[in-house]
């Protein structure tokens, strides 16, 4: 999912200049409630207003992934507001992208973070994902299961 923000490339990624290592987390790596409810904290702090709930990842992927999706794109005041209010949080961000469809890649810990703002379905969104050999390994499994197409 975040491969293409791991460094600049064609795809439009430009990596933020390198800077202290995120640290561990304290108290260990949090589980997807733990992020879930950051992710959910810092859209509110950032005055952004929740759209539709999707349910959540069940099966080996429950532990993989957490999201918050807004009711529609947010304007640039929101958008940096958001972007520090994740920051205060722990979360570091490590790359961009231009574009039609602005997009940042964060990680903490073990979670990377990528948030979208417009594009196909109009709306802001976040979406972290585990990384790890359990996720990965899950995350490997579901594609094969699920297809191209998903």
């Amino acid at each position: 999912m975040l491969a293409s923000a791991d460094e600049d490339g064609p795809d439009g990624w430009v990596r933020e200049p390198a800077g202290a290592e995120v640290p561990a987390r304290v108290g260990g790596d949090p589980s997807r409630g733990t992020v879930a409810a950051e992710l959910a904290a810092a859209a509110t702090a950032a005055g952004l207003t929740p759209g539709a709930v999707h349910p959540a990842e069940e099966g080996e992927l429950a532990d993989c992934i957490a999201d918050w999706m807004g009711d529609g794109p947010a304007d640039d005041v929101r958008l940096a507001a958001l972007e520090t209010a994740l920051e205060e949080r722990g979360w570091q961000v490590t790359a961009r992208q231009g574009g039609p469809v602005p997009a940042v890649a964060l990680k903490s810990g073990s979670w990377r973070l990528e948030f979208t703002n417009g594009g196909l379905i109009d709306t802001l969104s976040l979406v972290a994902t585990r990384s790890g050999r359990t996720c990965e390994e899950a995350f490997r499994r579901a594609e094969a299961t699920r297809g191209p197409l998903g």
